[in-house]
C-alpha cells in the first residue's frame, strides 16, 4: 500500500484536516517525509516535536520543490489564493490537491492560476469537523468517503490522489466538479444553512422555547456552529444551493400538506421520510 504513496509530501495548513492527514500518513507509511506550512509557531513546534511532520515552515516557499504531492488544507478562500504561489514552487510532474468543500469555482481558479507542469486534482473528504490541530486524529480517514474530481485532469494524476486517500483507509468516489457541487448542495451546504435558520428561529421563539430546547434541536443545529470561513465561504460558492433549497421547500410543503389532510396521509408521508433517512444512513 505504501508503495503507491509519494516519497515526500507537502501539507499546507496544520489545522484539523491537515494535522489529521499528516498523522494518518505517518501511521500508514512512516517512511514518507512530510513537510508542512503553518503560520502558527506553536503548532509548527508541536507538530515537529510529536513527529507528526518532519519539517514545518511558516509559509510555502522553495521547500515545496521536492514534494511530489502537495495538499492544501486551509479554508477555501485561502485555497484559491494559494494555487498560484504554491504550484509555481512545485516540480514538473507533481500533483497539487486540496480538501475544499466546493469544487467548481476552485477548478476555474486552478485553470487560470496553476503553474504549467503541475496538475491540480480537487478532492473533498466528507468527514470534517470542528477543532484545530489539537483535535487532529490519525484515524479520521479510516472508513470515510473522499470525492475526487476527475474533469480536466490527467488520469495518472487523479489516480495518485485517489491512491493516497485509499491508502489512508478512505473510500474514493470519482466525479466531476459539477456533480460534486450538485450533490453536496443537498447533503452538506443546505443542512448548514438550515441549521442556521433553525437556530435563528428558535432564538426568536422566546425564553420558554430556549429553556425547553433539548437534544433534538442540538442535533439538528450542530452545523450552525461552524465558523463562516470554514463552511459559509464554501456554501456561498455553490451555484446549486438555490436549487437544493427549492427542493427542500417542496418536500416541506408536501409534509405540511399531509399533516393537514389526515392522520393516514401524515403517517404515510412521515413513514416514507423515516425510510428515506434509514436508506441514507
Amino acid at each position: 500500500m505504501s508503495g503507491e504513496l509519494p516519497r515526500r509530501m507537502g501539507i499546507v495548513g496544520l489545522g484539523l484536516m491537515g494535522g489529521s492527514l499528516a498523522r494518518a500518513l505517518r501511521e500508514v507509511a512512516p517512511e514518507v517525509r512530510i513537510a508542512a506550512a503553518e503560520p502558527r509557531a506553536e503548532v509548527r513546534e508541536r507538530a515537529v516535536r510529536e513527529g507528526v511532520v518532519d519539517e514545518a515552515h511558516e509559509a510555502p516557499s522553495d521547500w515545496l520543490g521536492g514534494c511530489e504531492i502537495v495538499v492544501l488544507c486551509t479554508p477555501i478562500a485561502a485555497i484559491e489564493a494559494l494555487l498560484a504561489p504554491v504550484s509555481c514552487r512545485m516540480p514538473q510532474g507533481s500533483v497539487l490537491s486540496d480538501v475544499g468543500g466546493a469544487k467548481e469555482r476552485v477548478l476555474v481558479v486552478a485553470r487560470e492560476d496553476l503553474h504549467p507542469g503541475v496538475s491540480f486534482v480537487g478532492a473533498h473528504p466528507m468527514f470534517g469537523g470542528r477543532g484545530g490541530f489539537e483535535a487532529s486524529r490519525a484515524d479520521r480517514w479510516r472508513g470515510g468517503t473522499v470525492a475526487v474530481c476527475t474533469d480536466g485532469v490527467p488520469a495518472p494524476a487523479a489516480e495518485r490522489v485517489a491512491a493516497l486517500h485509499r491508502a489512508l483507509g478512505a473510500k474514493v468516489v470519482s466525479c466531476t466538479a459539477a456533480e460534486h457541487d450538485l450533490a453536496v448542495a443537498m447533503v452538506s451546504h443546505l443542512p448548514y444553512l438550515l441549521a442556521g435558520a433553525m437556530s435563528l428561529a428558535a432564538r426568536g421563539a422566546g425564553p420558554l422555547a430556549q429553556e425547553l430546547a433539548g437534544p433534538g434541536l442540538n442535533d439538528a443545529t450542530r452545523l450552525a456552529a461552524f465558523a463562516f470561513d470554514i463552511q459559509g465561504e464554501v456554501a456561498r460558492r455553490n451555484a446549486h444551493l438555490p436549487g437544493a433549497a427549492a427542493e427542500l421547500e417542496r418536500q416541506l410543503h408536501r409534509l405540511l400538506g399531509s399533516i393537514a389532510e389526515s392522520k393516514e396521509a401524515a403517517r404515510q408521508a412521515l413513514e416514507e421520510a423515516r425510510a428515506a433517512r434509514e436508506e441514507l444512513f
